[in-house]
């Protein structure tokens, strides 16, 4: 077995990965790729993470998951009733999508070199997650983990919850009691401690980093948050003064990557 993945601390599916092959206890190589244009394999939307094995590459974090459940059935990820697996499928969707477009669009402003951020996306952010912590509050007020068992709904979770509270997008305690100890007990697990640690030493370099500041990949889910907060104006200013990297069309950053396909 020759595992390897494209990872960088910096991204929240990076973690979630790293937590999963963690997890199911593989042994793998981590190749720490900050900036999508020194992937070492092709990826269409030169983004990580991106999983090798052997001939086969794997990208999205999801299909990673999915793959290495196949690939490696110990320890699953996904449970084998199909409605547990939808359950677990539609708390994960909404960790990559919803959840995902929050946190790293505010989180984007601590890294990115962006002009100030507009004055009500905070507030915008802090109203929608809550809408969030409260429907996961909700879920985990009688399981110990968010779809019963361990699953890949905790480990998508996990990262970007950890990531909003250092972008004062926190819990509350009084309201979501039972989301603060279901973190906790995900920090106290051993992939936990190893995802902390991996993501305090990122950010104790960042001046060292190799992280593209110049220009930002909003994505989907994010750019439609972005929109739907009235950000249109703004967004169309970075896309005139070239800020902004794009995973489709002519201007696709894949195709400055250090790969092509053949």
């Amino acid at each position: 077995m020759s595992l390897s993945l494209c990872y960088t601390a910096l991204s929240p599916f990076c973690r979630k990965v790293r937590m999963a092959m963690e997890h199911k206890g593989l042994a793998f190589a981590l190749v720490h790729v900050n900036d999508p244009k020194k992937l070492p394999v092709w990826n269409p939307r030169a983004e990580v993470p991106v999983l090798i094995d052997g001939d086969t590459v794997v990208c999205n974090s999801s299909d990673i998951l999915a793959y290495l459940d196949r690939r490696f059935p110990d320890h699953s990820l996904y449970p084998a009733d199909a409605r547990s697996y939808a359950e677990v499928r539609d708390w994960e969707r909404t960790a990559d999508t919803h959840l995902d477009a929050i946190v790293t669009v505010i989180g984007n402003w601590q890294f990115a070199n962006l002009p100030p951020m507009p004055a009500s996306l905070l507030d915008a952010a802090r109203r929608d997650i809550g809408v969030v912590y409260d429907r996961l509050q909700e879920q985990l007020a009688s399981r110990d983990f968010i779809c019963g068992e361990l699953s890949a709904a905790d480990f998508a979770f996990y990262p970007h919850i950890a990531s909003g509270a250092a972008l004062d997008l926190k819990l509350d305690p009084r309201r979501h009691p039972d989301v603060l100890r279901w973190m906790k007990a995900m920090r106290a697990r051993p992939e936990g401690q190893t995802d902390l640690a991996a993501a305090r030493e990122w950010w104790a370099n960042r001046d060292k980093q190799d992280v593209d500041t110049e220009c930002v990949n909003w994505g989907t889910f994010r750019l439609e948050w972005l929109l739907a907060n009235g950000q249109a104006d703004w967004l169309a200013d970075q896309v005139r003064r070239g800020k902004v990297l794009w995973s489709v069309g002519p201007k696709n950053n894949a195709l400055r990557s250090a790969v092509v396909p053949t």
